[in-house]
């Protein structure tokens, strides 16, 4: 039993519980500032905004080099911060210096950078009213803290989605994405669950033979398989922000109340 959820590029909050957890866990998470719908096939989905898919002229790379995506969530933001009636949150100074430099740097980003990309967004949370999002880390990624959700009421829980939302985007989420790209996707494909399992058949979690139709219908199931829960698998999930808490590590769970 346990909580699944998924990163793919252009997502804003994506979560799907399964079981008994429904009630007591959620994991949100965002991939770009931007808003979309989750799907569950590792492809961009169709209702992607369009500054999306501008991430790449033939849908399957994210854009053309890691500097013309650097550049590419420059020009989104200053679309957003000229448009008045925007739904979508503007770039903090801080995440957009990130950015800039990078830029500047043929997209790469140091790992300080990436350090306090999440300083910054934790900092955004907590200056919100809630308990530091302290993110466990794996392979030397930090993954978004499973949640435990017990008692908060209906107006707490919307003004977490509510502050969750804008504290990724503000503080986290392109420079997030740009160094987990440089790190782990040299090609810039948008092929995630492709990525996953590549990386899983790379750490001799899975044979070589394992196909990324097989790891979705593994994805989909109740009981998850058993390989999800080993350190190896964790890391690929982390690395590609798809993630899986176990009920059973219900009492490690973020408590944004305390």
């Amino acid at each position: 039993m346990g909580c699944v959820w998924q990163r793919i590029i252009g997502i804003v909050a994506i979560i799907v519980c399964v079981g008994a957890c429904a009630s007591a866990c959620s994991a949100p998470w965002s991939g770009k500032t931007q808003a979309g719908k989750a799907n569950t096939s590792g492809e961009p989905s169709a209702s992607q905004s369009s500054a999306d898919t501008d991430f790449g002229a033939d849908g399957s790379h994210m854009a053309s080099s890691l500097k013309a995506l650097a550049e590419q969530m420059l020009s989104d933001d200053d679309a957003v911060k000229a448009n008045a009636n925007s739904r979508d949150t503007a770039m903090s100074s801080q995440q957009r210096a990130i950015i800039a430099h990078a830029a500047k740097n043929n997209g790469k980003m140091s790992r300080s950078e990436y350090e306090q990309a999440w300083m910054n967004f934790r900092s955004c949370i907590m200056n919100r009213g809630w308990t530091d999002p302290k993110p466990p880390a794996y392979g030397g990624f930090y993954s978004v803290p499973s949640m435990n959700i017990e008692g908060l009421n209906d107006e707490q829980a919307k003004k977490l989605d509510k502050d969750w939302l804008y504290c990724s985007s503000y503080e986290l989420v392109n420079a997030d994405t740009l160094y987990r790209t440089q790190e782990s996707n040299p090609e810039l494909s948008t092929d995630f669950h492709q990525l996953v399992v590549n990386c899983l058949i790379t750490k001799k979690v899975v044979p070589t033979s394992y196909s990324k139709d097989q790891f979705s219908k593994d994805f989909s199931n109740e009981p998850l398989p058993q390989y999800f829960s080993t350190a190896e698998a964790q890391e690929c999930f982390t690395l590609y922000q798809i993630g899986i808490a176990n009920v059973s590590e219900k009492a490690s769970y973020w408590k944004p109340l305390g």
